[in-house]
């Protein structure tokens, strides 16, 4: 804003002009205050107000604009009429004001009007030809102020848009920590009671079982540093293999078929926090007695189901679900997946997402994701 602050020093120009012509007392009382007037109502608009870059600004705020742009045309107008076309420079000044602190529509209007007003004023005084750089002086300041604000728009839009991806990491590093010692802390429990059953009567079983919770403390640990240190994508046939060993030690028979074949690594990741997740529903949740986990294709789409004979949770227990669907949920939602946790007319619970198995490059072309919005089924489960 400096610069159409120190072209007001151009006013000495036209005063010069009235002191060297006819100096009588009239002529150096008007320009003298009219350059005193224009100057001090320039400085307000320019120094004090904000510049209305935006639409939405309040209808008061443009209205002051716009009689503070008028006056001092009218006033341009009115000291070039009185005194000689040398104050026509003033309409330089007008239109700078006009550009940088009206609305664009606006500004272009105030900039036509105040390029004709030059033009018709030139006609007579042999000076037509200053309507051209009035009106270049204007859209410079036009497109001057909104680069200015675009540049503006662009970083704070810069700045949103890396607080939106801190908070969505922060959400996923806390999803996926609660998975992986949701799972590894689950099985701890499980061994541990099995032990305390075993240490009696079997104190060789037990001691087994307590070394295998060793082994689980030190895995849970391991994925935990791996977790801070980058993310950790489990696999499939990782995640199988452990719901096998959680389920056996939690005496619950299990059945896994596997025919999805080879898998893109994301897709295998989303289907390995699937088995996961479901087990660990299974075991905590169910008190089922059988499990039966099912990968396969079904035409572009590959799914992961999960289901067991167990009893309804919320009825055994009065407690609420857990979050561990609403994880899953949000990763399936990635891939424009669905997910259906719905509990079975004849007892028992069925955990299944689907997934579309086509490449990253066309995963932009996807639908919306289709969450069903139940999945928290009747018997309460997370």
């Amino acid at each position: 804003m400096l610069g159409p602050l120190f072209g007001l020093v151009f006013l000495i120009y036209p005063i010069r002009a009235v002191f060297t012509s006819d100096p009588t007392s009239m002529r150096v009382f008007l320009a003298l205050g009219g350059a005193a007037l224009f100057a001090g109502v320039f400085l307000w608009l320019m120094w004090m107000q904000v510049p209305l870059w935006s639409a939405s600004a309040q209808p008061s705020e443009v209205r002051k604009r716009r009689a503070t742009i008028a006056f001092l045309a009218g006033l341009a107008i009115a000291l070039n009429l009185a005194l000689g076309s040398e104050w026509r420079v003033l309409f330089f000044h007008v239109n700078v004001a006009a550009g940088i602190m009206l609305l664009t529509r606006d500004a272009y209007v105030a900039i036509a009007g105040l390029a004709v007003t030059t033009l018709a004023l030139g006609i007579f005084s042999g000076m037509a030809w200053l309507a051209l750089p009035t009106a270049a002086i204007g859209l410079w300041a036009t497109a001057f102020v909104r680069q200015v604000a675009t540049v503006a728009e662009l970083r704070s839009a810069r700045e949103e848009l890396a607080r939106l991806a801190v908070s969505e990491e922060r959400l996923r590093f806390a999803r996926d920590l609660h998975d992986l010692l949701g799972h590894s802390l689950s099985l701890i429990t499980l061994k541990s009671e099995l032990a305390g059953r075993l240490l009696p009567t079997a104190p060789e079983k037990a001691a087994t079982e307590v070394h295998d919770i060793e082994g689980v403390a030190r895995q849970a640990l391991r994925e935990v540093r791996e977790a801070v240190a980058g993310y950790r994508q489990p696999t499939l046939d990782e995640e199988l293999t452990g719901a096998s060993e959680m389920l056996a030690a939690a005496g619950i028979a299990c059945r896994i078929e596997n025919h999805a074949g080879v898998l893109p690594s994301a897709v295998d990741a989303v289907l390995a926090w699937t088995v996961r997740e479901g087990t660990t529903n299974v075991i905590r949740h169910s008190r089922a007695t059988h499990c039966r986990i099912v990968l396969a294709r079904e035409g572009a789409e590959v799914y992961a189901e999960i289901m067991d004979d167990g009893r309804s949770y919320r009825e055994e227990n009065g407690e609420d679900s857990g979050s561990g669907l609403s994880g899953l949920t949000e990763r399936v939602a990635t891939f424009a997946g669905r997910v259906e946790a719905v509990s079975l007319p004849d007892g028992g619970f069925r955990l299944r997402v689907g997934l579309p198995t086509r490449s990253d490059v066309e995963r932009s072309a996807w639908p919306e994701p289709k969450l069903d919005d139940g999945f928290t089924g009747e018997d309460g489960r997370r």
